[in-house]
């Protein structure tokens, strides 16, 4: 298993800030870092190459949760031409995505209902976009990792069965399947076991999030870190475990280290075991 941090809003980076967040994160031992992005065609490639080459640096994924939130561009709307533009930013992500050999982290652009929208109607709307997504993420094999968020941030899907189920529609008949992100924050909300939700979904499991139940440095919470290290180790995961630490919870280095110091430990148990 590998750690990835967290870093601001990619649009936002000046190329010396980007450089810092490199510097800081591989000096606590992170092997990469992970960004949001909203714009992804407007992304200066070639100089977050030589940054992250540099200082021997990866992407561990890009959230598009930034689409929806900055544009309004939604999965769910019932206006095709909305629905059109998300796919159409979507894929740019993705062109991103396949340039640092990435996965794209999809949830958000779901987007929440207007009032008088319908969730089974919804829900055939986001199954023909994600559909196409796909099958266009299937050009350059870039791993789709969907995420099921919970009820007080989305209006569906919000338990890893239920997710899972979803994903299982949308991958009928699709060569490049979609798999999924689990974030142990939604889950410790949404699922009745956060190891019986690894578990059941483990041929599925393409990303990992980590964040406490406060939003916060993992161990400041409570969720139990440990049991979800052992039972990722036991299912032989060896992707990326990507932190979440809301950027207010406390001074960004501050849960840099602390996250590492108390995951580092936990992780190099449970694969010694």
């Amino acid at each position: 298993m590998k750690l990835s941090y967290g870093i601001p809003l990619l649009d936002t980076l000046t190329p010396e800030k980007f450089e810092e967040y490199l510097i800081l994160l591989k000096d606590i031992g992170y092997e990469g870092v992970e960004a949001s992005v909203c714009n992804a065609a407007k992304i200066d490639r070639q100089m977050l190459k030589e940054k992250l080459d540099k200082h021997g640096m990866c992407f561990s994924g890009f959230r598009s949760g930034a689409v929806y939130d900055m544009t309004g561009a939604r999965f769910s709307s019932p206006d095709k031409a909305v629905r059109d533009k998300a796919v159409e930013m979507m894929k740019a992500v993705i062109d991103l995505c396949e340039e640092f050999d990435c996965p794209i982290l999809m949830g958000r652009i779901q987007g929440l209902l207007e009032p008088g929208e319908k969730v089974c109607e919804a829900k055939q709307r986001i199954k023909d976009c994600m559909r196409r997504t796909a099958e266009y993420a299937a050009k350059s094999g870039t791993v789709i990792a969907y995420e099921p968020i919970n009820r007080f941030e989305m209006d569906y899907n919000h338990t890893t069965k239920e997710m899972a189920a979803f994903v299982n529609e949308i991958n009928e008949g699709l060569i490049h399947k979609v798999g999924l992100l689990m974030d142990i924050y939604h889950m410790a909300l949404e699922d009745d076991s956060i190891a019986a939700a690894f578990i059941r979904s483990q041929n599925m499991l393409a990303h990992v999030h980590f964040r406490d139940s406060n939003n916060g440095v993992p161990g400041s919470g409570n969720i139990d870190f440990a049991d979800a290290v052992k039972v990722l180790a036991a299912l032989g995961y060896q992707g990326w475990i990507a932190l979440e630490v809301a950027f207010d919870f406390c001074d960004y280095e501050k849960g840099a280290r602390d996250s590492m110091a108390y995951l580092k430990p936990l992780i190099e148990a449970a694969e010694r075991d």
